[in-house]
């Protein structure tokens, strides 16, 4: 049996002064200072690598207090000798292809296909760990590979996509053994917007995602720290159950599937094109990730389907950025959002003076938009993340203004789109039959012109959230947000409520028909984006208070 031991073989693609470059376990933690960055062409694999780092940190640097995290900080990089004792220790539990314990998979897993009359267990192609890669009636986003030619890749690539897989893979039907069910359920990350925090270099980044972790606070979350293990620690192999984790290391680790790669020898070199995949560890379904998953933010549903949970992750959508429920990543509401755990300890750390209470990260946030056990697309957006925007009330709220004035003027466009179908579907009726709503309705959602609209102001956004946290003016005791800021966004929201109306007009042909309801649409245009933003630019005119 070949052997790829994670601990020394480069397979972390990390970036170092602008070059690229894949590096051991070993190497990427104890040069993490030195690494500005994991990059990988999947943010999927990026997120999950994280993670594994972030598991082996808590095991053996806590932090149990802040006292303990400012330590760390301080230092600027990891103990070595610490690090080594540890990684020397495991090391035979990070082989990819150990016989007994390869890494993040399990050994009882046979490589060829058994048959017998109730059962069967079948090798697939490699191609099915990789979401963005063409398998099975799977939407083929980046890639034409087809399952008649399997695709091969070395070890590597291999133990990149496992652990992504691990965190990512998606429900529904799959290879089982007697006994078990027929579906599986996602992996816990699936749903999820993933927030993780962005620092100057590797070591940052994992220090300002390096939660408290001790069993005596319950911080994540209650555990009991002689059973909180990760994956690659445990002696038993995993089996087909519905169980909870037993604390945060074991929800870093999580193995939602039971996976066996199948190691062949190809012109001399190591390469997988097969693998098996059967079910693994899944949550009850009383279970919930609330207050317990980091880097989630969560909603209150306010009245769940049966069997829908009643907190749901922050998620990606198609029809909308995740930038416009930018309040649920920054604030916490009683009974209505929750922000991700990591931003109330990076909080906690700031209102302490353990970091600059009034530095500027990012926030990556990275996940799947899925669509009956399929995947649509993935996305990955970064914000700029003030920390002032964790504690300060006033700059909440002037962000809040911010937002409401681009969903107000986002649904008069969408009215003035709707209006023109009208025009155009039935420009003499004084009410609509059901036929022509629904012919109104269909023309009104080909123009999209909120793609447009949306989009453009996506790039503000970036600029509004850092200038606003320096926009202040203290009157008193009191200090506001955005006299300057909300002025300048105005101005934006309607330059992009314009662009997106005049790319809809555009794109009609120049009939007299169509310029007369293009016409009678863009008077409607106006006057509703005027009711809206008047009273803000007013409010500039006259030098008075925007928030």
């Amino acid at each position: 049996m070949p052997s790829f031991n994670l601990v020394t073989e480069k397979w972390v693609p990390c970036v170092v002064k602008g070059q690229r470059y894949e590096c051991s376990l070993q190497e990427v933690l104890v040069r993490a200072h030195e690494i500005t960055e994991i990059y990988d062409t999947s943010p999927l694999v990026t997120v999950s690598l994280h993670r594994l780092l972030l598991a082996i940190l808590h095991r053996n640097f806590g932090p149990q207090n802040r006292e303990e995290w400012q330590t760390l900080w301080v230092g600027g990089k990891w103990d070595e000798s610490k690090l080594t004792d540890y990684l020397t220790k495991w090391r035979p539990r990070f082989d990819l292809f150990d016989d007994h314990y390869p890494f993040y998979q399990c050994s009882s897993i046979p490589f060829s296909e058994l048959r017998d009359k109730r059962q069967k267990v079948y090798e697939i192609p490699i191609a099915k760990l990789f979401h963005e890669l063409a398998s099975g009636d799977n939407v083929t986003l980046f890639d034409h590979t087809t399952e008649a030619i399997p695709r091969h890749i070395g070890p590597a690539v291999a133990a990149r996509v496992l652990v992504a897989f691990q965190a990512f893979a998606l429900g529904g039907l799959i290879t089982r053994q007697r006994g078990e069910g027929p579906s599986a359920d996602n992996a816990p990350l699936v749903k999820g917007a993933v927030a993780q925090i962005r620092g100057n270099n590797l070591f940052q980044t994992l220090m300002l995602n390096f939660h408290h972790y001790s069993a005596s606070d319950e911080e994540p979350f209650a555990f009991n720290a002689d059973e909180d293990i990760p994956a690659w620690e445990k002696d038993s192999e995993m089996r087909a159950e519905d169980r909870r984790p037993s604390g945060y290391l074991d929800l870093l680790t999580w193995q939602s599937r039971r996976v066996r790669l199948h190691p062949e020898i190809e012109n001399g070199e190591v390469v997988v094109k097969h693998v098996v995949v059967m079910k693994g560890n899944q949550f009850p379904d009383d279970f919930n990730l609330r207050a317990k998953e980091t880097m989630l933010a969560f909603k209150k549903v306010e009245r769940p389907r049966k069997g829908q949970a009643p907190w749901e992750p922050l998620s990606f959508s198609e029809e909308r950025a995740l930038w416009r429920d930018s309040l649920s990543l920054f604030q916490s509401v009683a009974d209505e959002r929750i922000r991700p755990k990591i931003l109330d300890w990076v909080n906690d750390l700031a209102s302490n003076d353990i970091i600059p209470p009034f530095a500027t990260y990012n926030l990556s946030l990275t996940g799947l938009i899925t669509n009956r056990a399929k995947i649509t697309l993935w996305r990955h957006e970064r914000l700029p993340l003030p920390l002032k925007y964790l504690e300060d009330e006033n700059l909440i709220a002037a962000l809040k203004q911010a937002l409401d004035i681009a969903e107000e003027v986002g649904k008069e466009l969408s009215h003035s789109t709707w209006y023109l179908a009208r025009l155009l579907v039935a420009p003499e009726a004084d009410r609509l039959n059901q036929q022509q709503k629904v012919d109104v309705q269909r023309l009104a959602e080909h123009l999209t012109p909120g793609c447009h609209y949306w989009a453009q102001l996506g790039i503000s956004f970036t600029q509004l959230v850092t200038e606003l946290a320096e926009d202040i003016t203290v009157d008193g005791q009191t200090a506001r947000y955005g006299d300057k800021t909300i002025s300048w966004w105005v101005k934006e929201v309607r330059r992009a409520a314009e662009n997106a109306f005049r790319s809809v007009a555009d794109s009609q042909d120049r009939s007299a028909r169509m310029l007369k309801a293009v016409s009678r649409a863009d008077i409607s245009f106006r006057a509703g984006v005027n009711r809206v933003l008047s009273k803000y630019e007013n409010n500039e005119k006259k030098g008075g208070d925007n928030v």
